[in-house]
């Protein structure tokens, strides 16, 4: 087996990311681009029920020209809900177990688990990464395994991963910056060392403290998230967790209940007077969760908060401080 390996996150479609081999989940159900890998292969004549497997067990399928790589590998996983931080990095350590018996496979191409159904985005990827650097230096995996690749498709996303592998890897025994800052050259040791920030997405989901943000799917309030809202519930000690879904199905619902009522503090944004904002908000004051109410105009807000605190903001460096201050009361 050789002595380092490249992971790196790049922009991009992994359906179409020409690799040896794609790594993908099957959380009882297709989801994102489980999905849409899967709809590509039923193209070309693969069923969907082949894709199908149970917690435990894995299917290795040739794609017949249908993806940019030659094989898929769709590993069993717990349900969407049941899949936190712990399971993501377990996945990353079992699929190169997997895949010791390709010894000629190079090159590894997958997609970040969570984001997307309410895990904390930074949290996510450094555990999906932490269990590839894991395995890699315990000597899992491929003979010839090279190149690991987190592909996504939001170029704004791609950043944000970058940069919170850099802070999470930055301190790990045998990992250093690839140039460019697009990913790490991991590089086997004497013995495998994790650095805190990588320890902690080995933890079990539900003990690190979370706020859950509630607030509408739509890209004029992307920068109020990742620049308002993220920076201070990390400074609080919090992993921030929102669902980054515009349609609620019933996995999906059951998500925001499970993570609402695990969480140390709610927060909500009411601006576009979205109703799925304010079902999470009435669903988080009936379990009694404490609650912080975000509003850009009060002239977009549908009820009367006159009994209510909220935070009305004027501008993202505005909601940054007010949101900053009110955490530091409220925790």
């Amino acid at each position: 087996m050789g002595d380092t390996l490249d992971v790196v996150v790049d922009l991009g479609d992994v359906g179409e990311t020409a690799a040896d081999a794609v790594l993908l989940k099957y959380a009882q159900g297709f989801h994102g681009a489980d999905g849409a890998v899967a709809r590509r292969l039923e193209g070309v004549g693969i069923a969907t029920d082949t894709l199908t497997v149970l917690p435990g067990d894995h299917r290795l399928i040739e794609t017949r020209g249908g993806l940019g790589s030659p094989w898929v590998l769709f590993l069993g996983t717990v349900r969407l809900r049941q899949f936190g931080y712990h399971e993501i990095r377990q996945f990353s350590v079992r699929a190169l177990q997997l895949l010791e018996p390709r010894p000629t496979l190079r090159h590894l191409a997958c997609t970040v688990h969570g984001p997307n159904y309410g895990l904390d985005e930074d949290e996510a990827v450094l555990a999906l990464v932490g269990g590839f650097v894991e395995a890699f230096q315990r000597g899992v995996g491929p003979r010839d395994l090279e190149r690991v690749t987190v592909v996504e498709i939001n170029p704004k996303r791609v950043e944000r991963m970058r940069k919170a592998l850099a802070t999470g890897l930055g301190a790990t025994a045998g990992v250093e910056p690839l140039p460019g800052g697009m990913g790490f050259r991991v590089r086997r040791t004497s013995r495998f060392v994790a650095a805190a920030p990588m320890a902690s997405a080995g933890a079990n989901s539900n003990e690190k403290p979370h706020a859950f943000v509630a607030m509408p799917f739509a890209p004029e309030l992307e920068d109020t998230y990742h620049y308002g809202i993220l920076g201070p519930v990390k400074s609080a000690g919090l992993l921030c967790e929102r669902v980054d879904q515009a349609t609620f199905d019933g996995p999906i619902i059951q998500r925001i209940r499970d993570r609402i009522d695990t969480a140390k503090v709610v927060i909500a944004d009411l601006s576009l007077a979205n109703p799925n904002v304010y079902l999470e908000v009435g669903y988080a004051w009936g379990r009694g969760k404490p609650t912080l109410l975000l509003v850009r105009d009060v002239r977009e807000l549908r009820f009367d908060v006159s009994s209510y605190r909220c935070l009305v903001y004027r501008s993202i460096r505005h909601l940054e401080e007010v949101l900053t201050q009110e955490l530091q009361r409220l925790l």
